[in-house]
């Protein structure tokens, strides 16, 4: 073997280390900031887009969560509804509809926590259950790849792109790539990290005469 091949074996085998190296740093700092999390509140815009139809659909609204097991997504109008997931129980009310489902958790996936991937205490679980890679990084953000791996059933999803903030390691942008080839697209803003909550962040009075659907 020539001098310039041995030596390109050696680069590419040291980048290599290297970038694995910087992942693991990256999964490590993620875990860290995952388990010091205890309350999160964000503004979110939401897309999902259809594969087959190749339209978009676009909303937004807040996101409340509290450690352990308590999140809430609040739609703005025109999509007005709310997600809330609290202790073992799901809420999903639609106001315009004037219909409200209840499930237990586990009997409709994830129902709004698997799209919280890179929230939370999760974040040390992300390495068992997924296939990670470093996409891309730069001064303020990182990008990674996730493929659920072939023996999970950690997420509902053929893969994840996680674009990651520096400063708190939580995500600024995901996008989730279904099974069926559609995409659900989560930016989020203003994200505050173990502030307070508004006080009834976890409860939700539903009007009179709302039809309540529960699926036990």
């Amino acid at each position: 073997m020539t001098l310039l091949g041995t030596f390109a074996i050696f680069f590419i085998t040291a980048s290599s280390s290297f970038g694995l190296d910087r992942l693991e740093e990256i999964l490590a700092a993620m875990s860290k900031a995952g388990d010091s999390l205890e309350t999160l509140a964000a503004d979110f815009e939401q897309t999902n887009h259809d594969h087959i139809l190749e339209e978009e659909e676009k909303s937004s609204g807040k996101l409340y969560m509290k450690v352990p097991g308590n999140i809430r997504w609040e739609y703005a109008p025109p999509d007005s509804k709310v997600l809330l997931v609290k202790d073992d129980k799901i809420l999903l009310y639609n106001p315009i509809a004037h219909q409200a489902q209840e499930f237990k958790q586990g009997k409709k996936g994830g129902a709004g926590a698997d799209l919280l991937i890179g929230f939370g205490k999760s974040n040390a679980e992300i390495g068992k259950h997924y296939d990670v890679s470093l996409v891309g990084e730069d001064d303020r953000q990182v990008v990674l790849k996730l493929v659920p791996k072939p023996d999970s059933a950690a997420s509902l999803f053929a893969a994840i792109d996680m674009t990651l903030n520096k400063e708190n390691w939580t995500p600024d942008r995901t996008v989730f790539h279904e099974l069926n080839k559609d995409t659900t697209i989560l930016e989020f803003q203003d994200v505050r990290v173990n502030g307070p909550l508004p006080p009834k962040a976890f409860e939700l009075e539903l009007p009179p005469g709302v039809e309540i659907i529960s699926s036990e």
